[in-house]
């Protein structure tokens, strides 16, 4: 009798137990501004067979797109990555992906919540997915800062200036005064070659000048060299940080700023923006 009631009690457990959902997902510790990553859940569904809902909170800047969903109903809502399955997969293991797409004014450590809402008997539960985290930006990608190198101007040389016997007035036998160290004059170096003024080379995608108020598009501030194809007219500001941010175009009019920003929004750029400019600096 006794082993009978314990058979019974350990089935019974695992048979609760299987009614528990589960579900372990695959994100990448780090990502950089202007790229996409993608994310993988795997859900054991412990065949459940009702209603089922997996929803994937998402920091502001992000965006998702469907890779996978096994016969769910994906959306991008809320701020966050949606999937409704009115009737689970047969499968009792299921996994899903989507790819997040991270705008170029994203940086710094975001967090991403889940969770798993189902019915079972009629019930309504909820499982909290472990929150993941994602490095955005430079923390673990260190920057090494180019400095350009000048040529050194070389040192000028003096030459003695000659004396011409037929004017220098003759020596005198007077006692010659002792000069003291404040009264020595300093000689004026006479350069003996005309040397070309040098100039600092500046790298091809510094940031122009220009005079008066200007307009440019940032498309976005990134720790490596993105992908920047069919941009035109781009210059760049390099930060303290070793951030770039990139620019698209140089108006003098803030509705062609506009156009352009338009423009960048069309070939991905989300998070694009105007900045004044004046004088070749950035108006706060």
């Amino acid at each position: 009798m006794y082993k009978f009631f314990t058979l019974t009690l350990l089935l019974l457990t695992a048979h609760l137990f299987a009614q528990e959902v589960t579900a372990t997902q695959k994100i990448p510790k780090s990502a950089l501004p202007g790229t996409d990553f993608i994310i993988e859940t795997t859900v054991n569904r412990a065949r459940v067979n009702g209603f089922m809902k997996f929803f994937q909170e998402l920091p502001e800047g992000f965006t998702a797109s469907e890779i996978e969903s096994k016969g769910g109903t994906f959306t991008f809502v809320d701020g966050g990555a949606k999937i409704v399955w009115i009737s689970p997969p047969v499968d009792d293991i299921i996994t899903i992906s989507y790819k997040i797409t991270v705008n170029g004014g994203v940086s710094g450590m975001k967090k991403l919540p889940g969770k798993i809402s189902y019915i079972n008997n009629n019930e309504r539960k909820i499982v909290d997915l472990p929150v993941a985290s994602i490095m955005i930006g430079t923390a673990t990608v260190p920057v090494k800062k180019e400095i350009p190198v000048t040529n050194p101007v070389p040192l000028t040389t003096s030459t003695p200036v000659k004396t011409n016997p037929l004017t220098t007035p003759a020596a005198t036998t007077t006692p010659a005064k002792a000069t003291t160290a404040s009264e020595v004059k300093k000689e004026v170096p006479i350069v003996t070659a005309r040397q070309p003024a040098t100039l600092a080379k500046v790298p091809s995608s510094a940031m122009p000048t220009s005079s008066g108020k200007m307009f440019r598009v940032q498309i976005g501030a990134f720790a490596a060299k993105p992908k920047v194809d069919g941009v035109p007219e781009i210059t760049t500001v390099v930060l303290e940080n070793g951030i770039t941010k990139y620019f698209s175009g140089n108006f003098s009019i803030y509705e062609d700023a506009v156009k352009r920003r338009k423009e960048m929004a069309e070939k991905g750029f989300n998070g694009s923006f105007i900045v004044s400019f004046e004088n070749g600096k950035i108006v706060k």
